[in-house]
């Protein structure tokens, strides 16, 4: 009975200090909140990913050493963030520019436009935010097609650009090709 009166007081502090540790994750600088969007969508999410640090470091721990540093990668992630969805065809002139409108967002927020393609039915656009102390600190992928299909992505944490098409495919997430 001692042991148990003795064992509970520190599985408490574990806990308590485990949930101490957890950051607010939209105060990461590579956070960037694409919530709104979300109001457009008609119909069924298509993919919903939504992995945090404690699920990420579970992952990192089951793959394997020969997958190229994807473990590595993984670990050092604190959000993997997907949205997949379709627009209403009568909402998606007002998702282009909400889409437009985030692009401002996050020029002003300091995170790098990398890619950025548009064609008459679709757009696409990957950023990155410079880590304060060095490399990068996050991703974002947004993307809209003439068939109202719209993906938002964000990663947080420490990206290794080499690594993202990796970590694509780990995850499966969708593909910025502008078509």
């Amino acid at each position: 009975m001692k042991s148990i009166k003795f064992i509970v007081p520190i599985l408490l502090l574990g806990i308590q200090a485990l949930f101490a540790q957890q950051t607010d994750i939209k105060k990461e600088q590579g956070f960037f909140d694409f919530s709104q969007l979300s109001a457009l969508k008609s119909g069924e999410m298509l993919t919903e990913v939504y992995l945090e640090e404690p699920l990420l470091k579970m992952v990192a721990g089951m793959t394997d050493d020969d997958e190229e540093g994807i473990g590595n990668m993984i670990a050092a992630l604190k959000l993997v963030r997907v949205q997949e969805f379709m627009v209403g065809e009568n909402d998606l002139e007002k998702a282009g520019k909400m889409i437009e409108s985030m692009d401002s967002d996050l020029l002003n927020q300091k995170w790098t436009r990398i890619v950025k393609t548009r064609s008459k039915n679709s757009s696409a656009n990957v950023y990155v935010k410079p880590a304060s102390e060095g490399g990068f600190a996050g991703l974002v992928i947004t993307a809209l097609d003439g068939k109202g299909k719209a993906s938002f992505v964000n990663i947080v944490g420490k990206i290794d650009l080499e690594s993202v098409g990796k970590l694509s495919k780990q995850f499966n997430l969708p593909k910025v090709d502008g078509k």
